[in-house]
């Protein structure tokens, strides 16, 4: 009389055994679910990271250069170490190399490190015109990172300082092409920046700014032809 019943139960029973283990493992993958976000903005907030904004005091020079006369374009250039960032030196170096047609000659002969630029338009146009005859180069890329001191973040939990990165490109008759500043932040972590992304960010950031400019159709800073 009582034996279907008591199978019933037993169906019953392992069903909700099932369902436990069902909900058990659910649970257990939510919990890895939310501890890997945790983990990621956990090392999301202990990264650096580096801001780009708006270009600001652009200029072009509207004579057309000797070099730009004999041919279409610059053809080459070397650009100097960046006084202040030895990091934005290889940025800029990579940018130029991978985006640009010109040939990237850079002065091994320059302490890259302890380097000290002239910081006027009279003695850039003179070491432009040394250094174009010595690399045998159509023009010299000058740069350098001028900034305040770091503070903490809003929430505390980094360090950040405002920067700005100043470009002068100046030709091998030590005439001034184009001139331009770049602010960006810089935000300090206990981890270093994700470089590719800082690297793919300035190069979106900077390349925009010379087609806007029309800096690659002048040919100061021609299109790689693919």
């Amino acid at each position: 009389m009582h034996e279907p019943q008591t199978m019933n139960l037993c169906r019953w029973g392992k069903a909700g055994v099932l369902c436990c283990l069902m909900a058990l493992g659910l649970f257990q993958q939510g919990c890895l679910a939310a501890a890997w976000v945790v983990a990621v903005g956990a090392d999301s907030m202990r990264t650096s990271d580096i801001t780009f904004r708006p270009f600001e005091e652009s200029w072009v020079s509207s004579e057309t250069p000797v070099s730009i006369t004999e041919s279409s374009s610059l053809t080459s250039l070397t650009i100097l170490p960046v006084e202040g960032d030895a990091d934005m030196s290889t940025r800029l170096t990579q940018i130029l190399q991978r985006q640009t047609a010109l040939q990237v000659v850079l002065p091994v002969t320059l302490d890259r490190e302890n380097v000290q630029l002239p910081d006027d338009e009279t003695g850039r146009a003179e070491l432009a015109k040394e250094l174009s005859r010595e690399l045998a180069v159509d023009a010299v890329l000058f740069a350098r990172v001028v900034g305040t001191a770091s503070h903490p973040s809003d929430w505390g939990w980094k360090d950040e300082k405002s920067q700005r990165l100043y470009l002068y490109l100046v030709d091998r008759d030590g005439h001034l092409l184009w001139k331009d500043e770049l602010p960006f932040t810089v935000v300090t972590g206990s981890k270093p920046p994700l470089e590719d992304s800082v690297q793919t960010s300035l190069t979106y950031h900077l390349m925009g700014h010379v087609h806007d400019l029309g800096l690659d159709d002048i040919g100061y800073l021609p299109k790689k032809i693919s």
